[in-house]
């Protein structure tokens, strides 16, 4: 299943329709948000905010530990909004150094860069008939990508690993947004590297969700996000 950005993110009109609906969700409040660790709940009703998209309505972001910033993709959009991740979850990134899993609070981070271990183009192989070991070359071909995370905390210590698939929710106007911290990305057929698009870098933080926010204004009200006149 296709992110639902990963084709709109990179054209101009929809960056422009994005700009308006986060310019209408004001400014985050200046200061540090506060470290919220969450524990996990038993039981919840099926519209009591517990799912990201749950239809329950409320001021402000859906879950009390969101915090404001951006998430940066590698075509260069920046997505403003407050984030976290599955409920009473953490970032469960595999130390490369330390050889373990260490589990990091959302809002315990300050930084996260997606760094590319190597990116490829792979061609698409297939048996030549029936019950014969030959493989053929198809025609066609994919890109491959391998990453690593380093995520930079508040009391900036680094980690550098690996992150297994784990979504990552920008919430902007009430609207939560998916992404996927991946350790290996394929596309389809037929794309390339700069087709398969990747959180290049996450910024925790009232000041980076804000500054987001004027440059997505500022390119929706410049010719290039529209048509030329």
């Amino acid at each position: 299943m296709q992110p639902t950005w990963r084709r709109a993110v990179i054209d101009l009109v929809a960056l422009g329709a994005l700009a308006v609906v986060v310019a209408g969700a004001g400014r985050a409040a200046a200061g540090e948000p506060d470290i919220q660790f969450v524990e996990p709940e038993e039981a919840r009703s099926a519209d009591d905010g517990s799912s990201p998209f749950s239809a329950a309505s409320r001021k402000g972001p859906r879950r009390a530990d969101a915090v404001p910033g951006y998430a940066e993709l590698s075509s260069g959009l920046k997505v403003p909004g407050y984030m976290y991740t599955t409920r009473a979850k953490r970032l469960k990134i595999y130390n490369l150094q330390r050889q373990i899993y260490e589990y990091v609070a959302v809002a315990a981070v300050k930084e996260i860069e997606g760094v590319v271990e190597w990116a490829r183009v792979d061609k698409q192989w297939r048996f030549k008939e029936a019950g014969n070991t030959e493989k053929v070359y198809t025609g066609k071909s994919y890109p491959v990508r391998m990453l690593k995370w380093r995520l930079v905390l508040r009391n900036e210590h680094e980690i550098v690993g690996h992150i297994l698939g784990q979504p990552l929710y920008v919430e902007h106007k009430g609207t939560p947004e998916r992404f996927i911290l991946h350790k290996r990305q394929k596309g389809p057929l037929g794309d390339t590297l700069e087709d398969l698009v990747y959180v290049r870098r996450v910024v925790f933080g009232p000041q980076a969700f804000n500054q987001a926010v004027d440059e997505l204004a500022g390119k929706a009200a410049s010719p290039a996000a529209g048509q030329q006149p």
